[in-house]
Order: C-alpha cells, then structure tokens, then sequence
C-alpha cells in the first residue's frame, strides 16, 4: 500500500498564504525562502526568521503549525496499520515518533525562476525515508509473533468485549510503534525524487505553494510500501 492521501487539513495548516511585494530578482528570493521555510517548519520544526517575517507570523504559530502536521501523520500512522483506537495517549507516542523519523528528513531547495507573471517554479529533490519500507520488510515475523501471544480464548474474548479489544488494539499500535523504534538508527533513503513546487498568484493576489505539488512533496518525504 502506497501513502497516497493526507488530511486536507494539513493543507491549510502547512500552506501560509503571502502577498509578495516587489518583483524580478526580490520575488524570485522570496520564492525560494517560502518553499524552504515551509519545508523547514513542517517537517524538521525549524523556523529561520526570514521566512516568519515573509509570511507574517510567529514562532508560535510556526510551531503550532509542526505539531498539527505531526498529528495529521499519526492518524495517517493508524490508517496505514489498521489501528482502529487512538486515545491522546497513543497519539502523543505516535507525534513523538515522527518528530524523531522527520529530524532525518533529507531535502534540497533550488533557486526559483519565474514560470510567468503569476507562477514561480521552485525545484526541490527529496531523498525519501526508508524506515517503513524496512518495517515492511520485518512485518510478518513481528505480526506472527504477536499472534503468538494471544491463545484461541484469548482472542475469542477479545472480539467480543469492546474494552478487552481496546487493549488489544493499543498492544497492536504499540508493537509498530516499537517497530519503528527499533529502525530510527539505521534509517537510510530510497533514490533522490525531483521536482518543481509552483509558487503561483491566486485571483486575490496572494502567493501560494500550489496545493498539489506540497502534496506530492510529502508525499515523497517518507516512503510507505
């Protein structure tokens, strides 16, 4: 299964709205400090000034805006491993998770250059995170281990009962949690992706990261099998 969706939610959270003034050389710098800081702040929680001061925001802000992005991830972290319960307890152990698996992000932003009057390409390569590619690789022994340890009765009683289910789901996410865990060390990166993020004009004269190319970009960032 391939990551093919983020909550629409992260969207917004992530893509700060602008007015640029200026144009040429000032518009292509700015650009580039809009992709980079995006990119920065969504996936290492980093905010160099520049960019706060370009989009008219604050740290804060910025760093509300990595928390969010990191819960978008758990609840995608559920859905990838048919997690069906997450209380804030295990949310917060997924969120700490990915702060750890993002600070190994790897990225490059290029210069920009203008596409036309109202769009500016930013070329980006990102060399995406392989760790669930190798949980992948450890899935059936792990899985079949956890079976293992749940008897014919066991389970009976477990289908049956909404809080012993509970239990058992919360075991489940915790043994991927613990999983990935055990394969922060020896993260490495699948080959380089390039491609351009458009920095485009909307009809209110605002300055955007084109919605399906930030997608395509996180996307990108870790891989999912």
């Amino acid at each position: 299964m391939k990551k093919s969706i983020l909550a629409m939610s992260l969207v917004l959270a992530l893509v700060l709205a602008l007015s640029l003034a200026g144009c040429g050389t000032a518009m292509t710098d700015a650009s580039t400090v809009l992709v980079q800081g995006n990119l920065d702040e969504i996936y290492l929680g980093k905010y160099d000034p520049a960019f706060l001061e370009l989009v008219n925001t604050t740290e804060e802000q910025a760093e509300a805006n990595y928390i969010q992005g990191l819960e978008t991830e758990a609840d995608y972290f559920a859905y990838y491993f048919s997690i069906d319960y997450m209380d804030d307890t295990l949310q917060d152990e997924i969120v700490e998770l990915y702060k750890e698996i993002y600070s190994h992000s790897r990225y490059e932003v290029g210069e920009a250059t203008k596409v036309d009057d109202s769009t500016y390409g930013v070329p980006v390569t990102i060399y995406p995170i392989d760790i669930m590619q190798t949980v992948y690789d450890q899935a059936d022994a792990a899985i079949a281990e956890f079976n293992a340890s749940y008897s014919d009765d066991e389970m009976y009683l477990i289908e049956n009962d909404e809080a012993a289910y509970a239990e058992y789901d919360a075991a489940w996410a915790r043994m991927w949690i613990q999983l990935c865990r055990d394969n922060l060390d020896s993260i490495g990166y699948l080959e380089p992706q390039e491609m351009v993020a458009q920095v485009k004009q909307d009809s209110d004269g605002l300055w955007t990261i084109y919605d399906d190319d930030f997608n395509r970009i996180d996307v990108a960032m870790i891989y999912y099998p």
